[in-house]
């Protein structure tokens, strides 16, 4: 067996030449290598999801292995007792981490739960990093996964808050805006809360949200919000997560000083009850006042076309209009069966009470 080392951009190499690496070159279980060296070659061997954005970027994997054979190489580590090795933690983390790396081999769905980085553009040119942690997915949990829409729009978010006319705090009573109250930001289906804790950090001291989802996804995301803390006190940002379910109208319609200057939503429809049911909590939640704003992002997928419509139609009755809008292109983290990226032509819109535009 050749040494390995890693190159900056992850592939493994063989030492003393550029060859690619064959399963064969990996240490192997008739010589018992060392815990270290498992571990290691295990962590060099991670696939990583697709990344969004403007181009189809490919995983993170080690592409200088020929992937010929190391399924078995890998199901030869976790069907070894490792008896060899000094400790059960470590035989555990050992076969833990060849799971995971086959695991990360059957798609994007089998891929165990993890912790994902996201750069924010702002609009002085720099970037803000905010960190997510995604369970391994399942059929019932696709709420705790992060979008593309969801990433498109917190790459947005800081030129339509500086949009015109410009968002700021309002009210329902006074006749023009008070610049010194507030600003109140509410997420609907917040997810991971990758769109939320966005605002959050671009804002600062100047906004606070109440990042929502059903009661299943919350407690993921409170720990998101908790995950990136540094980031939230650095930027003075007001963060708060609760349950909300758009099914279950409140007793009480909420007074003027409870309602939202601005609303954000990305991909936010599933089903044909869908659209009714956010635009009826969007008529609840929304403040009445001068510059109140819902900002939305949703994909264009071809089978939920109509419910994109309804709900275009549904806040257009409420007494909504579009002040601006667009369609931009991302690319998910999906593959398709030739491990080609999937892109996704997503629709954003930013809107405000008809009377007052």
């Amino acid at each position: 067996m050749v040494g390995l080392t890693a190159v900056p951009d992850g592939h493994l190499w063989t030492e003393s030449t550029d060859k690619r690496l064959a399963a064969l070159d990996l240490p192997q279980i008739y010589t018992k290598p060392s815990g270290t060296e498992l571990l290691q070659t295990l962590d060099l061997l991670t696939i990583k999801p697709r990344s969004f954005g403007a181009s189809a970027h490919g995983p993170v994997k080690s592409r200088a292995v020929d992937p010929t054979g190391l399924t078995r190489y890998l199901t030869s580590i976790i069907a070894s007792p490792l008896s060899w090795l000094d400790t059960d933690e470590l035989r555990e983390a050992i076969w833990d981490a060849a799971s995971a790396r086959l695991s990360e081999r059957s798609g994007r769905t089998a891929m165990p739960a993890m912790s994902r980085v996201f750069a924010i553009p702002t609009s002085s040119g720099e970037e803000l990093t905010l960190t997510l942690h995604e369970p391994s997915l399942t059929a019932d949990n696709l709420g705790m996964k992060t979008w593309v829409s969801s990433y498109l729009l917190s790459r947005r978010l800081h030129s339509v808050l500086e949009s015109t006319p410009q968002l700021v705090p309002s009210s329902s009573t006074a006749p023009t805006p008070n610049p010194d109250r507030t600003l109140r930001a509410l997420e609907l289906g917040a997810g991971t809360g990758l769109v939320g804790l966005s605002f959050a950090a671009l804002r600062g001291e100047t906004a606070r949200i109440h990042l929502t989802d059903l009661p299943e996804i919350v407690p993921n995301l409170s720990h998101n919000a908790a995950l990136n803390v540094e980031l939230l006190t650095r930027t003075a940002a007001t963060v708060t997560t609760g349950v909300l379910d758009w099914s279950a109208s409140p007793e009480t319609p909420p007074a003027a000083e409870e309602q939202y200057d601005l609303i954000l939503a990305a991909d936010p429809l599933y089903s044909p009850e869908h659209p009714r049911l956010l635009a009826d909590t969007i008529a609840v939640w929304l403040s009445r006042g001068l510059d109140a704003r819902v900002v939305l992002e949703m994909p264009l997928r071809d089978a939920y076309l109509p419910q994109v419509q309804d709900l275009r139609q549904r806040l257009g009755k409420f007494g909504l209009a579009i002040v601006e809008e667009g369609e931009e292109t991302g690319y998910d983290d999906w593959e398709t069966a030739d491990g080609a990226a999937v892109a996704v032509r997503c629709w954003w819109s930013v809107w405000g009470w008809s009377e007052k535009l």
